[in-house]
């Protein structure tokens, strides 16, 4: 890669002298930054912070970069995308396009298009190339609104309801310390009785971080849910896939029966609506305490609002065919194929401690 030799600024210089300067330190900025990315990559692939000291390149980036939070998120999400774009990726290591056009082709590019927006970026300006990506992503909006089937930037993928709910390991680093400090709290909230003995310690950790999330907003917390999980529904075949890392993840049946208990539903073109209107949930919520209500279980994080007898049995929304759950019991009951709970005898109302 060439580098252009930057002109120390002198003041007084001729109009012709300081237009030359100031282009040669334009397009070495450039140079620098689609540059500075490709170091940040590769600091962050090899996790080269923790030799330098930093637990997260989060951290390193703040301490040792002077970069907010949302700059390190740019930077890794270009970096990050780079590796779905190979053909980008080689013509910005070669010099051959910029970062700020590099910034803009990834909002719309794809292993399918790539090779036309690399040769828009050669022949555009970048104000142009900014413009022409605007007007896609628009364009893909409206086309979605108009036909959700066949969205251009966004291509559906082809679902399978699996049988089987999928399962994901993720792989954890402890050093012996943090192994001891893990097994030992978990042990105190197995005693304390925080969580059932047996609960999957991949709960607790689910709950530790929402924890530390409702803590940024106390007002907030028992309320609302501190993340909201999307999920795109087929509308001719109905089913439905979460996006995630790793991909678009199919769910199953049950997984879609349980979600839809207590969700929003967003249709292109018409308003969003409630599953549950948002008042019954407040006073289903409120009346079980915030708390879960399958026996032995004290849960009161992750809440779901559960129908006792489903709406495709003849349920209703009204609140005492309502109960609140925690979404590992939630899950439970859809898994096992108990999706409702029988009225013991002589009442016909059903109470949680009757599941079958």
């Amino acid at each position: 890669m060439a580098t252009a030799s930057i002109t120390p600024f002198k003041p007084g210089s001729s109009a012709y002298s300081a237009n030359q300067a100031l282009k040669t330190a334009l397009k070495t900025m450039a140079q620098a930054k689609h540059c500075a990315v490709l170091w940040f990559k590769e600091i962050h692939a090899r996790k080269l912070y923790d030799e330098l000291g930093y637990a997260s390149i989060y951290l390193y980036a703040n301490q040792e970069l002077g970069f907010s939070d949302t700059k390190t998120g740019d930077f890794l999400r270009l970096s990050k995308k780079l590796d779905d774009l190979p053909q980008l990726k080689k013509e910005l290591e070669e010099g051959r396009i910029g970062y700020t056009k590099a910034r803009e082709i990834i909002k719309v590019a794809n292993s399918e298009n790539e090779r036309d927006w690399l040769e828009e970026a050669r022949h555009s300006p970048r104000r142009k190339l900014a413009q022409k990506v605007t007007w896609a992503r628009k364009n893909a909006a409206a086309q979605g609104k108009e036909n959700p089937a066949q969205i251009p930037l966004l291509q559906r993928p082809k679902l399978k309801t699996p049988a089987v709910a999928a399962k994901h390991r993720i792989s954890l680093e402890m050093t012996t310390e943090q192994l001891a400090r893990f097994e030992s709290l978990a042990e105190k909230i197995y005693k304390k009785g925080v969580a059932p003995a047996g609960s999957a310690k991949v709960e607790m950790i689910l709950e530790g971080m929402s924890a530390l999330l409702e803590s940024a907003d106390p007002q907030a917390a028992g309320s609302t849910s501190p993340v909201q999980i999307h999920i795109q529904r087929c509308p001719d075949c109905q089913d439905a896939a979460i996006t995630t890392s790793r991909g678009s993840v199919s769910l199953t049946a049950q997984e879609l029966e349980r979600l839809s208990c207590d969700a929003q539903i967003v249709e292109p073109g018409k308003p969003n609506r409630a599953t549950i209107k948002p008042s019954v949930r407040r006073q289903a919520l409120s009346r079980d305490q915030h708390r879960c209500q399958t026996p032995g279980c004290r849960n009161t994080r992750f809440l779901e609002i559960h129908h006792l007898v489903p709406r495709n049995k003849g349920g209703t929304n009204e609140l005492k065919n309502l109960i609140t759950l925690c979404g590992r019991c939630h899950a439970h009951l859809h898994e096992k194929g108990r999706s409702y709970f029988y009225p013991p005898a002589g009442n016909s109302s059903p109470k949680s401690g009757d599941l079958i």
